[in-house]
């Protein structure tokens, strides 16, 4: 089974995170994709993150109608900071059968050399790069041409979790650009309200 790993605090999950998901998932015919949440990037401040179990519920509200995307808890078992190796070494020791494809932004493709380990996540799974805007990868990324990393050639979206929690701290609405499940959510809970 190829399945493709998308990564993400998704704090909050939104539109773009799906329609990247979708793209390379279409692109590479992979079987499924797991949402795998995280409870705490160690590039990020934990701060600053909704509660795990309201990100968590949030992306199974904005899956639930798709049948090849899945949710994944695994990083809720992991120790923490939570780094993409170890949850590859897991998932490997866990489902031997699949062949799995690392999902990621070209923001994050950028940094990828300095992640723990990155030739282990390269060995583990092959990389599907999405292009984002102001991230453009230069020529000389110590990546780019390496058999295990493709990259995508798919239209840029301007969405960022960043700029959604701020409109929403500002008491604006940002129902375009978030799943309708989530959404309301967001609007029932009140949450990124300041």
């Amino acid at each position: 089974m190829k399945t493709g790993l998308f990564f993400g605090t998704f704090n909050p999950v939104h539109k773009s995170h799906l329609i990247v998901a979708e793209y390379l998932a279409q692109w590479q015919n992979l079987d499924e994709v797991w949402l795998v949440v995280t409870p705490h990037n160690p590039h990020k401040d934990k701060a600053g993150l909704l509660d795990d179990t309201e990100r968590l519920h949030m992306v199974e509200l904005a899956t639930e109608n798709i049948p090849h995307f899945k949710v994944s808890t695994i990083e809720f078992e992991l120790p923490q900071p939570n780094y993409t190796v170890d949850t590859l070494t897991a998932l490997q020791a866990a489902h031997p059968d699949r062949t799995f494809f690392l999902l990621m932004g070209a923001d994050n493709f950028l940094s990828f050399p300095r992640w723990k380990d990155p030739e282990g996540i390269l060995r583990a799974a092959q990389l599907l790069v999405y292009p984002r805007p102001g991230a453009e990868i230069p020529s000389d990324h110590p990546l780019l041409g390496h058999a295990r990393v493709a990259i995508a050639d798919g239209p840029l979206m301007e969405r960022s979790a960043t700029a959604i929690r701020a409109k929403l701290g500002l008491k604006g609405s940002a129902n375009d650009e978030l799943p309708r499940s989530v959404a309301a959510y967001i609007e029932a809970r009140q949450h990124y309200r300041s």
